[in-house]
């Protein structure tokens, strides 16, 4: 599986399924699920997230991608206090979700790094063991996608230190 880290907004993901920030009543908020949702079509999406109602913190599920490039909008809930079992559980299940639906392309984020205040290294070090873990039967690509320069450089740092200790 091909793995891209990227200093861009995931909005504009050309990818079969982005990942979205979400919270548990899956409405719409600040950060990046405030600009998915703006994105994509606000009352569209909130509709269709009403209509699914609650997801679990470390759960996910999939939605339409309305106005997106993406046709599919995976709502990850992770963790608001620093709890990495959640953390773990939000990445994985947005994984599953995306291959059980024989999706080739997703584009992540530092899932609970933003509003939630989870810290940014921890959360770097514990996607890039999820993603590299996973072992998928349709997922080909994963871009993670860093809005901030920050987050970027971190995901990059944590990314290449994996690569070293694998090569």
């Amino acid at each position: 599986m091909e793995i891209k880290i990227i200093n861009q907004s995931v909005v504009y993901a050309d990818c079969d399924a982005i990942v979205n920030a979400a919270n548990e009543k899956l409405q719409n908020g600040g950060g990046v699920c405030g600009a998915i949702f703006a994105a994509a079509g606000a009352y569209e999406l909130q509709r269709e997230c009403d209509a699914i109602g609650y997801c679990k913190t470390g759960h996910a599920v999939m939605t339409n991608g309305y106005n997106l490039k993406a046709k599919h909008i995976i709502h990850a809930v992770g963790p608001r206090d620093q709890n990495p079992y959640d953390l773990k559980h939000a990445f994985y299940n947005a994984l599953v979700i995306a291959d059980s639906n024989n999706l080739k392309s997703i584009g992540m984020v530092p899932i609970s790094a933003g509003i939630f205040g989870f810290p940014i290294n921890q959360c770097a070090s514990i996607a890039i063991k999820v993603i590299t873990s996973f072992k998928p039967k349709s997922l080909s690509e994963v871009r993670i996608y860093c809005y901030s320069q920050n987050e970027y450089q971190v995901f990059l740092q944590e990314y290449e230190k994996y690569l070293k200790a694998n090569s």
